[in-house]
């Protein structure tokens, strides 16, 4: 096993009941290459002061709804007419490694959204990425948790991009027999194949 346990670090994130938050996350050492790593919460971006289901109910709101960014601004508790964040993720959305940018290929992303129309359609086919019904806002609004977190769930983190826990890291030579099948273990119906040698 290279990767360990290296400590924790405290954060604040902005969540949508309630308000700001210190949240713990924890940190991980791969001994082979030197490189710390992180798994954040299934609700989490690595360096984002909101929660994930913020950002993407604030866009919605202000992309497909065609809300206001002063009413967007102060239900998100921020009390300025103007709010940059919000065409900042706009930009960002399926292009920046911090905000589903390791979807960008499949959902055949080429370029940040430079208008709001082109940021309701990287929004659009997020939402459908996550099953995210289309019936009403209502629903839409109801199913946002859910399909943010299906998104976001087993993601490990570098400074450079994401990866899913499932994976291997994508670059790094790793020792002979990593990609072995997991040893099978024995059951009530089946012995197994014995302990690994």
């Amino acid at each position: 096993m290279w990767v360990q346990g290296h400590g924790l670090y405290s954060r604040q994130v902005r969540g949508l009941v309630e308000g700001w938050i210190v949240i713990w996350v924890r940190r991980y050492l791969c001994v082979k290459c030197g490189r710390t790593m992180i798994c954040l919460q299934d609700w989490l971006h690595p360096w984002r002061w909101y929660a994930a289901t913020v950002i993407i109910e604030a866009l919605y709101r202000y992309l497909i709804l065609q809300e206001t960014v002063r009413d967007i601004s102060h239900r998100f508790g921020r009390s300025a007419d103007e709010w940059r964040t919000l065409r900042r993720w706009q930009k960002q959305l399926l292009v920046s490694p911090t905000l589903w940018g390791w979807l960008r290929s499949r959902l055949g992303i080429s370029q940040p959204a430079q208008t709001r129309r082109q940021g309701g359609l990287h929004l659009s086919r997020l939402l459908g990425e996550m099953g995210v019904a289309w019936e009403s806002a209502t629903q839409v609004l109801a199913g946002l948790e859910a399909g943010v977190r299906a998104t976001l769930c087993g993601m490990l983190h570098n400074r450079q991009r994401p990866w899913p826990i499932t994976q291997f890291h994508p670059g790094v030579a790793w020792a002979a027999g990593s990609g072995a099948k997991p040893t099978v273990t024995p059951t009530e119906d089946e012995p197994g194949r014995g302990p690994p040698r």
